[in-house]
């Protein structure tokens, strides 16, 4: 293993100095073959016809390995935070081409325009579509669909709102008592629910009714608030909170919807902060 000096064993990459610390591993090892019985079946065959099989995978004797993958090792720079290990030929063509490691934009997808492709369907038969589809596919629906008509269908499958006369749109949540006999939202099916509300393609007159205005989540009190034209944040006091004496939480307001991080302002950054020092100080 060579290292730059000795204080990687302190379990940081920051060393005294101030200089970034890693080491590199160069891997050499052997292993005894314990293995009694081969198995060696046909994995295909090759454009000229050649046969492949496993033989490789069931070596007749102890294995060697003289030069595996160098593998980096980078403390994290808190030393309670543990240690990550990388490949370096990943690593080192990810240096390269940062861009290798970004989240690739998700693809359109859209049931409603690929059935309509097929198939005549009223709105009533479309409808009925989405309602017989499987959990399991309105779940992936409702996290990879990029069409805010199939997410609008999906959602009133979830729950049930209560629509405004004139638009058709979505203006509450219908309410009726639980089993515990508490007054709620009437959610049909919690997990499609959660699904479809933290998709950015649904329109946002349904995210604020599902999760965006305030008390649709839970009686937690708005103690604090930063507004300014373009960016609004609220500080809900957390009672029953995981700390002993409560905690806050800034979140954006239900009139200023950010669901990715790219959307958020420097004036919002401003606001989260500002509520976060008011608080602290």
């Amino acid at each position: 293993m060579k290292k730059e000096n000795d204080w990687i064993d302190l379990g940081t990459c920051v060393s005294p100095e101030g200089r970034f610390v890693w080491a590199l591993h160069e891997p050499r090892f052997q292993v005894l073959n314990l293995r009694q019985d081969d198995f060696i079946e046909t994995l295909g065959r090759d454009r000229l016809g050649a046969t492949r099989t496993n033989e490789a995978n069931f070596p007749s004797g102890d294995v060697e390995e003289a030069g595996a993958d160098p593998i980096y090792e980078v403390a994290n720079p808190l030393p309670f935070r543990g240690t990550t290990y990388i490949g370096k030929a990943w690593a080192d063509a990810a240096a390269a081409d940062p861009t290798r490691i970004a989240i690739a934009p998700a693809s359109k997808v859209s049931l409603e325009k690929a059935l309509k492709k097929s198939l005549a369907l009223s709105a009533d038969a479309m409808a009925q579509v989405f309602s017989h589809l499987p959990d399991p596919v309105r779940l992936a629906l409702a996290t990879t669909s990029t069409d805010p008509s199939d997410l609008r269908r999906l959602a009133e499958i979830s729950c049930e709102f209560v629509l405004d006369a004139k638009s058709g749109q979505p203006v509450a949540l219908a309410h009726a008592t639980n089993a515990q006999g508490r007054l709620g939202p009437k959610i049909f099916n919690h997990r499609l629910f959660e699904a479809v509300a933290n998709n950015p393609y649904l329109p946002d007159a349904f995210k604020e009714v599902m999760v965006l205005r305030p008390g649709v989540q839970g009686g937690s009190e708005i103690v604090g608030q930063w507004r300014t034209p373009d960016s609004h944040v609220f500080e809900y006091l957390r009672r029953n909170s995981y700390i002993p004496w409560g905690h806050y939480a800034a979140n954006m307001a239900h009139d200023a919807i950010r669901y990715a991080a790219g959307d958020l302002s420097a004036e919002d950054i401003r606001g989260l902060r500002h509520l976060y020092y008011q608080r602290t100080y």
